[in-house]
């Protein structure tokens, strides 16, 4: 009975001294953006690498904020400066599915390579993934087959599922 009650109080305690950040992923994993972009925000400008990542995310979606890839972009580059992998894959993606980002550079699938490079050598299994699938299309890369098998193999070393399956084919 003592240790039922020593859990409650330490579950209770833990509950109670939730971190500001730990409160905003809770509002963002429930979907309820308004909330996370406000709880957000402050620590993005503190320079929290994650709040700067979901931040970014909320601004190319348009998930509790207005829909501004411009925004998305800038968050997401300070989220990768400090080394944030998920960062890096989301502004190759950016490049590749945006709808006003790719008209900002001479190539946006160089530009996408550029960053899935970046997280896929880091250990970002969709970068990874990603990037030989560029190299499979000649997208941004020069096409070739072994340097995108080599690719798509480290992502299914990574775990990465459609790599597993499509190196079983």
């Amino acid at each position: 009975m003592l240790f039922r009650i020593l859990l409650c109080l330490t579950l209770f305690a833990g509950a109670a001294h939730a971190s500001p950040l730990d409160e905003a992923l809770r509002a963002y994993d429930a979907e309820d953006f308004a909330t996370a972009a406000r709880l957000l925000a402050p620590l993005a400008e503190k320079g929290d690498a994650t709040a700067q990542e979901k931040l970014s995310i909320m601004y190319f979606y348009g998930r509790g904020v207005p829909e501004n890839e411009k925004l998305a972009l800038q968050w997401a580059l300070r989220s990768a400066d400090q080394g944030n992998l998920e960062a890096m894959f989301l502004i190759g993606s950016m490049y590749l599915f945006g709808d006003e980002l790719p008209a900002t550079v001479k190539d946006p699938d160089v530009e996408a390579a550029k960053w899935y490079f970046e997280a896929g050598s880091r250990g970002h299994a969709d970068a990874a993934y990603g990037l030989g699938l560029l190299f499979l299309a000649g997208k941004g890369v020069v096409q070739d087959q072994d340097e995108a098998l080599r690719w798509i193999r480290h992502a299914a070393e990574l775990g990465h599922a459609q790599a597993k399956s499509f190196l079983d084919k």
